[in-house]
């Protein structure tokens, strides 16, 4: 494993991306393909025009909480789940979806409390963006615990001591993270928007009953957007984040194999993806 420039890493997370692109989707629609259905059994009016006319029942409010919560838990899990395959990938060339899965369940809780903890550093930053100083203080700590979540992954580092740790390898190389942070995001934004196209075209319209079609198309479109951006995000995110350590401590692929604690399904040896 040697040193990558910022461009690299972008262009080695589609390599991956393309190399386990099965493992990584099935990774996604086992969580997200149940979960997506929220979107067509819950309240016929969006949140924002229950907030724009100031009326909101509280079966609403319930369904809408249930939901954000569920939300958060799914994208933990595809996200945590993806990363760990990446390491797979790296070390081993293929992925055991099994393992991701297992790797999640060892860290679980952790993965979510920190997950909680950075959903609302985001949601203070972008609320309070109007007030300078929480706004700042709220990325900054995103910044610094944006590698957390591979960390308790890779290390098994229970959730504060896998924000300490991120914040130890971020210190040091924070302006690389930042600008790595700020790339991964402008990726995100536009593959949503070129993602989403579809499902504004289809939309269904407002007429009474049940659109069988424009449905089912809007639930296969908003499953492969949540299954791309996330798993997308999820390599990206991993790949800096083994860049981080292999700078700042000499991060390699054996060191990656013992991290892992699996060996390669059918393989002795081990040969590395990105080298």
């Amino acid at each position: 494993m040697r040193e990558r420039s910022l461009g690299d890493i972008l262009n080695e997370t589609f390599v991956i991306y393309g190399k386990g692109l099965r493992g990584f989707l099935v990774i996604a629609f086992i969580v997200f393909g149940p979960v997506n259905v929220l979107t067509f059994i819950g309240p016929k009016a969006s949140l924002q025009e229950y907030l724009a006319t100031g009326s909101i029942s509280g079966s609403a409010v319930a369904f809408y909480v249930i939901a954000a919560i569920v939300t958060v838990v799914a994208t933990t899990t595809v996200f945590s789940a993806a990363s760990a395959g990446v390491g797979q990938l790296v070390a081993f060339g293929r992925i055991d979806i099994g393992a991701c899965f297992l790797r999640v369940s060892w860290r679980i809780y952790s993965l979510l409390f920190v997950s909680f903890i950075l959903t609302t550093a985001l949601v203070v930053g972008i609320g309070g963006a109007v007030l300078l100083i929480p706004a700042i203080a709220s990325f900054a700590f995103l910044l610094f615990a944006s590698m957390a979540l591979p960390v308790s992954i890779y290390e098994g580092s229970k959730y504060l001591k896998a924000l300490s740790r991120s914040f130890d390898l971020v210190k040091s190389n924070w302006k690389r993270v930042l600008g790595g942070i700020c790339l991964i995001t402008m990726l995100m934004l536009g593959l949503a928007l070129v993602l989403s196209i579809p499902s504004l075209i289809l939309v269904p319209s407002e007429s009474d009953g049940l659109q069988i079609v424009p449905t089912a198309i809007q639930y296969i479109v908003g499953l492969i957007s949540n299954a791309a951006a996330v798993t997308v995000a999820a390599i990206a995110v991993t790949l800096l984040y083994f860049d981080v350590r292999i700078r700042s401590e000499g991060f390699t692929v054996d060191k990656l194999i013992s991290e892992l604690g699996v060996r390669a399904p059918g393989q002795n040896n081990t040969k590395s993806l990105v080298g």
